[in-house]
């Protein structure tokens, strides 16, 4: 090796050394500001959450100042006087290349940005997991949620159940356990139990119909299970926002404020968020595996605005509605359009948290990365908390 090429490739080194030196100092002076946080999202559809047209549920938070979000809004070019929406953008070339030049802007980094991505069709399995399987696999004294025994068997569920079902069938199941959840009326269990013992009818793989009986015997344990749920936990604004405060809260330990987009859902869910961020319980751990966390949440106060208030909200939006695009594109199969390729080239998984709602193939603790290694059972302990919280006057005030 040449002197030149030793001396070159320490300079690199030195380089990249004082670049992480930097980056860990950053971070170190970050946990010791208390931000304000600003959200938005896209591709809620309501109760329709099985609409072909949004397949994807995304909420983006950003930590920007005004200037700095009015720098980023500036690079969209939008003849709009008022206000910048991706969906007018989004229709040509000169507004998909706005929304480029944003993204690729250095402040759209780790530090700044968090997105939320849930696709909303593999949601629907995950409830049915969670509200029907694991609450039978409780009952009988066996906790579904170590190892990620939940995960793969949604995993496993999602690629089965239309493969040897049909799509059409999977697709007025699903319906019908929505509509279970929503109304836990004796003709909406009925109706959902009658299309359980329908796919098992047309299973086209006898081995496969073990995993439909599995579905057919929580029947027993239905209305313990539905008694008292929450209907919201059909709605992906709630734990996607719990997800940021997680996020944000690993950054920002001393705490941060929240401003998100108008949301009804959100704002009717208040006072159980100021119940999480109750600041008067000791910091604990809860969790399994790389799914841990700490409550209390850190967030310090709960507000909404609109876009038009705050510029952050419009970058935030812009962000979310992006996210959204690439997802759907990437689930569809539709991938050669300009502005699939231009944003697929922007590395956008860095800037999503590790609590991503998507289907995957793995199905093993290994491959899910949750083999256990003790911890918390989260739906016992959030429980638990919930009872002795007291709700955090700052957050839950209107």
């Amino acid at each position: 090796m040449s002197k030149n090429s030793k001396s070159n490739r320490e300079k690199k080194k030195l380089a990249q050394a004082n670049k992480k030196r930097k980056i860990v100092a950053q971070l170190e002076k970050d946990k010791q500001i208390i931000p304000f946080i600003y959200l938005d999202e896209s591709g809620n559809t309501g109760s329709n959450i099985l609409d072909d047209n949004q397949p994807m549920f995304t909420l983006a938070g950003c930590k920007f100042n005004q200037q700095e979000s009015e720098r980023l809004l500036a690079l969209l070019k939008s003849r709009s006087p008022k206000e910048a929406h991706f969906k007018v953008l989004k229709r040509r070339k000169a507004g998909q290349d706005g929304i480029i030049r944003l993204l690729k802007h250095s402040l759209i980094n780790t530090r700044n940005v968090s997105v939320e991505l849930m696709h909303k069709r593999f949601m629907v399995v995950t409830k049915i997991v969670d509200v029907l399987i694991e609450h039978m696999l409780y009952m009988n004294g066996k906790d579904l949620y170590k190892n990620g025994a939940n995960i793969g068997l949604s995993n496993l569920w999602h690629m089965c159940l239309p493969l040897y079902c049909g799509q059409d069938n999977v697709d007025v199941f699903y319906k019908s356990f929505l509509n279970m959840v929503k109304i836990q009326s004796d003709d909406s269990i009925a109706a959902f139990y009658a299309n359980v013992e329908k796919l098992i009818n047309v299973c086209s793989y006898d081995e496969f119909k073990e995993d439909l009986n599995l579905i057919l015997k929580t029947k027993e344990y239905v209305a313990d299970a539905l008694n008292g749920i929450d209907k919201s936990i059909l709605d992906p604004s709630i734990p996607t926002l719990f997800s940021q405060c997680i996020t944000w809260g690993r950054n920002h330990p001393k705490g941060f404020h929240i401003v998100h987009d108008d949301s009804h859902a959100v704002e009717q869910k208040r006072e159980m968020y100021a119940q999480f961020m109750d600041w008067t319980q000791d910091k604990i751990e809860v969790g399994y595996d790389r799914r841990k966390f700490d409550l209390p949440l850190k967030g310090r106060s709960l507000n909404f605005g609109s876009s038009t208030e705050y510029p952050q909200i419009q970058v935030a939006d812009i962000i979310a509605s992006s996210f959204a695009y690439w997802a759907a594109g990437i689930d569809s199969g539709e991938t050669e359009d300009y502005f699939f390729l231009e944003l697929d080239k922007l590395n956008l998984h860095r800037l999503l948290t590790p609590n991503v709602i998507w289907p995957t193939k793995h199905v093993t603790p290994k491959e899910l990365g949750t083999e256990f290694d003790g911890g918390l059972n989260t739906a016992n302990y959030t429980a638990e908390f919930l009872m002795r919280a007291k709700p955090n006057p700052v957050v839950s005030a209107i």
